[in-house]
C-alpha cells in the first residue's frame, strides 16, 4: 500500500505536456478576474486526450464551475456544458463568458447605458444610506459613479443574456475603483489610493468584451450550455 510517507521518497514523474499550453487563451477566459483560475488548456487538453483514447464526450459537467473556464473550453471544443457553483459572483462570469452575442445588440445597449448615465441623478443621501462595507471601500465620487453605472445598466438592458454580461462588466471593475490595496491578496485599505475614472474603466472593459466576441466568432453554437447558481451538494437530482 502507498502511504503519505513513503509517496514522498517515490520518484513520480512528470508529464510536461499537461504543464503548459500550446496556444494562447482566448481574450473572453480573462473578462473577469477570479482566484484559483483553472488554466483553460488542461481542459482542452483533456478533450483531446479522451478522443486519442477513443472517448466520445459530447457533454461536459462542473459541480464546481466557478468562474466558468471550462465551460468556455467545452463551447470553444464543441461540446455541451452543465455546472454549478454556490457563488454567484462566479456563476455570473461562467454565464457571461459563455454566452454568444450579436455585436449590434452589445453596441446599441452600451450606448443607452452611456445616455442613461449622462441622465441619471444620484440623491446625496444615497451614500450615507446604503451599506457600511459598501462606505468602508468606496469613497463617495466612486460610488456615486458605480452607482451611475449599474443604475443605467438595470433600468436599459431588458435581456436576461445581455445584462448578464454588462453586469459582469460593472463587477470587474469594482476592486479597482476600491480603497482595496493595489497587488494585494488580503482585503487590506489603501488610505492614500487616488480614485480612478470610472466610466473609463468600464469602457476599456466594453473594448475587451467586444474583442472577446469577435475572436470566438468562428466558434459553433450548436451546443447547450446550462449554469446554474446552486450549491450541488444539496441538490437533490
Amino acid at each position: 500500500m502507498i502511504s503519505i510517507e513513503n509517496m514522498i521518497d517515490r520518484e513520480i514523474n512528470i508529464d510536461e505536456h499537461w504543464n503548459f499550453g500550446n496556444s494562447k487563451e482566448y481574450k473572453m477566459h480573462s473578462l473577469h478576474a477570479y482566484p484559483a483560475k483553472f488554466p483553460a488548456f488542461i481542459a482542452s487538453k483533456a478533450f483531446a486526450y479522451a478522443e486519442v483514447e477513443g472517448v466520445n464526450v459530447n457533454a461536459v459537467s462542473d459541480i464546481f464551475c466557478g468562474c466558468g473556464t471550462v465551460a468556455l473550453e467545452a463551447k470553444i471544443n464543441g461540446k455541451s456544458f452543465w455546472g454549478c457553483d454556490i457563488n454567484p459572483v462566479a456563476t455570473l462570469i461562467a454565464k457571461a463568458k459563455s454566452a454568444t452575442y450579436d455585436v449590434n445588440i452589445l453596441d446599441q445597449y452600451y450606448c443607452e447605458i452611456k445616455n442613461k448615465i449622462s441622465e441619471l441623478e444620484v440623491a446625496e443621501d444615497e451614500y450615507s444610506k446604503t451599506n457600511d462595507r459598501i462606505r468602508y471601500w468606496f469613497t463617495y465620487n466612486s460610488f456615486v459613479e458605480l452607482y451611475k453605472i449599474k443604475r443605467a445598466i438595470e433600468l436599459t438592458v431588458d435581456i436576461e443574456l445581455y445584462k448578464n454580461v454588462f453586469l459582469c462588466l460593472f463587477s470587474s471593475i469594482l476592486k479597482s475603483s476600491s480603497r482595496w490595496l493595489t497587488k494585494s491578496i488580503k482585503p487590506q485599505v489603501d488610505p492614500d489610493k487616488k480614485d480612478i475614472d470610472i466610466q473609463h474603466a468600464f469602457d476599456l472593459k466594453y473594448k475587451k468584451l467586444i474583442n472577446a466576441v469577435m475572436e470566438l466568432n468562428d466558434v459553433e453554437d450548436d451546443n447547450k450550455i446550462i449554469i446554474e447558481n446552486k450549491n450541488f451538494l444539496q441538490m437533490e437530482n
